[in-house]
């Protein structure tokens, strides 16, 4: 239809605006931050300059919700302005019809952001923590999609997966000796940070030498080298920045070991329900935009977007820190916020059909 696809190009076009101002912000904030970073070991310029490109795809994500609130409000509040929208109404379009066309455009915006948070942002954080931390810390440290390589004294350890306070699963630890020969090895299935450092779990050791290999295996065993919890914290994502099922994963895995995953499940849930609060904050726009909202200046309409986007996080994080209090189940404590949202918009939406 001709409508969605001209009101695909205001709305996505609004929505870029309003995303590189606050994206450029952000990044702005960030670089005075980590401005006194500069220069610290082998951190000069150009991983400077990295560790802030690579920081984009996590701003773009958080940024997201609010950028498709904004920018429906400008190109919709222009459109009313201009009588755009009544040209369009006197040639068929329904108000139902704008709607589901603003739904349409609204989940393209979700699914390119669910998209980016999923696949981009946990790569592109962890190598911008791996690219900072190596450049400080003057560690040897290498960042792949199968783990992580960290060189330890004389000891080289692969971390297949690293969690956020330190534990991992499917650990290799190849021990070398002061002519970097390799004498023996270290296979854990998993490793919890303690206040004594990692503890191996499940353990199978190779002892090599010139005549044989001696094999033996333990079911705990305490790390000898000297990983601090600064370099793995430098090191792994936090869990708002982890994929969908490598964040599912990391819930398993805290629960198979009988720790507290209560934070990590609602960050999970609000992953998958932020599609979601996206398309809701699309359809906000709607009933502020039009009627009484026609004559209204572009000031008008971005700060009404604006108040609109603080009231949803103020009340996100009451009604979130009210559902722990009550101990509710992470799946709903997570969809509440943009439920009483959507309702609240549904009313919005039905009112003004009935003036209009």
């Amino acid at each position: 239809m001709i409508f969605t696809r001209y009101l695909a190009q205001n709305m996505i076009r609004g929505s870029a605006l309003v995303l590189l101002i606050l994206v450029s912000l952000n990044l702005f904030f960030t670089l005075i931050q980590q401005i006194d970073n500069l220069g610290r070991g082998e951190f000069g310029p150009w991983q400077f300059t990295q560790y802030l490109l690579l920081r984009i795809p996590n701003m773009v994500v958080e940024f997201m919700p609010l950028a498709t609130l904004l920018g429906s409000i400008l190109s919709l509040g222009s459109l009313a302005s201009n009588s755009e929208l009544i040209a369009f109404q006197s040639a068929g379009l329904s108000f139902k019809k704008l709607i589901v066309a603003v739904i349409q455009i609204a989940a393209m915006l979700a699914i390119m952001a669910f998209v980016i948070s999923d696949f981009v942002v946990p790569y592109s954080e962890t190598t911008a923590r791996e690219i900072k931390a190596s450049a400080i810390m003057s560690r040897v440290n290498l960042q792949s999609r199968n783990g992580v390589w960290i060189k330890d004294g004389h000891n080289i350890l692969f971390i297949r997966q690293l969690y956020p306070d330190g534990n991992a699963q499917n650990i290799e630890i190849y021990h070398l000796d002061k002519q970097d020969k390799l004498v023996a090895t270290t296979v854990a299935q998993k490793a919890l940070y303690t206040s004594q450092g990692w503890l191996l779990q499940n353990v199978k050791k190779s002892l090599i030498s010139t005549d044989k290999i001696t094999l033996s295996t333990v079911q705990e065993e305490l790390y000898s080298g000297k990983l601090s919890d600064q370099l793995l914290q430098s090191l792994v994502v936090d869990p708002r920045q982890m994929s969908s099922l490598h964040l599912y994963g990391y819930i398993q895995f805290l629960n198979e070991n009988n720790l507290n995953h209560a934070a990590e499940s609602l960050t999970f849930w609000q992953k998958i329900y932020s599609p979601l609060t996206v398309i809701v904050m699309a359809l906000l726009a709607i009933p502020y935009v039009l009627g009484s909202q026609r004559n209204s200046n572009t000031g008008q309409r971005i700060m009404t977007g604006i108040l609109l986007g603080l009231v949803y996080v103020i009340l996100n994080r009451l009604l979130i820190q009210l559902g722990e209090q009550l101990q509710l189940a992470a799946f709903i404590n997570a969809l509440i916020p943009t439920l009483i949202f959507m309702v609240f918009t549904g009313w919005m939406i039905h009112r003004k059909m009935v003036q209009l």
